[in-house]
């Protein structure tokens, strides 16, 4: 299965400028089998991602892209943003009150890693390491600083607009059709960025 896991809607993300049930018909016509909508520092309320999902058809998971002290992080598996969570110590402390994961989400926009490596172990599942909308240095520089620390890297497009969907997702083997599959697999470490 091929999932998107950074994606941004015209619904919560203020710099998207594509409708959620049009970049689902886009995911589908590029080879997706799902999308994580990732909106800034805004969580999708749940129940309205399983309506879409069920509208759709198709397998739509809400997670959230933020803004923090160290950069953007990919929180996979909160339901709420607690308060504090722009200090990226405080949001891996509610990541892990809550089961959750978070990646480092491209890394090294802006030239490099801006990160001492017992940093990233101590406060990152893993990291974004193929990002659709950076260039192949970036993203180069990106998975080579997850594989320095030992950090799994993951991939999506980073969808603002109708021609960046579908460019990144990560390949996963086996079904993955809710957040507890995407957070198991996650952690099993079953997966692959890869390059659309």
């Amino acid at each position: 299965m091929r999932i998107d896991l950074h994606i941004h809607t015209s619904d919560f993300s203020y710099d998207s400028n594509v409708a959620p049930d049009e970049l689902i018909t886009l995911a589908r016509e590029s080879g997706l089998d799902g999308i994580v909508l990732t909106e800034h520092d805004r969580i999708w309320p749940w129940e309205e991602v399983e309506l879409l999902a069920r509208a759709m058809d198709f397998v739509v998971i809400p997670a959230v892209e933020v803004t923090t002290d160290l950069g953007h992080v990919l929180a996979f598996g909160l339901r709420e943003l607690a308060p504090g969570a722009t200090s990226a110590r405080t949001l891996r402390q509610h990541c892990d009150d809550e089961g959750a994961l978070m990646y480092l989400a491209h890394p090294s926009r802006g030239g490099s890693v801006r990160l001492r490596p017992e940093e990233m172990v101590e406060l990152f599942d893993g990291v974004e390491g193929i990002n659709g909308s950076d260039g192949t240095l970036q993203n180069q520089a990106s998975a080579r600083a997850g594989r320095n620390c030992r950090l799994p890297a993951i991939a999506g497009s980073d969808t603002h607009a109708r021609h960046e969907v579908g460019l990144a997702a990560t390949e996963f083997p086996h079904s993955v059709r809710s957040l507890d599959d995407l957070l198991s697999a996650l952690r099993a470490g079953d997966y692959r960025g890869v390059n659309l």
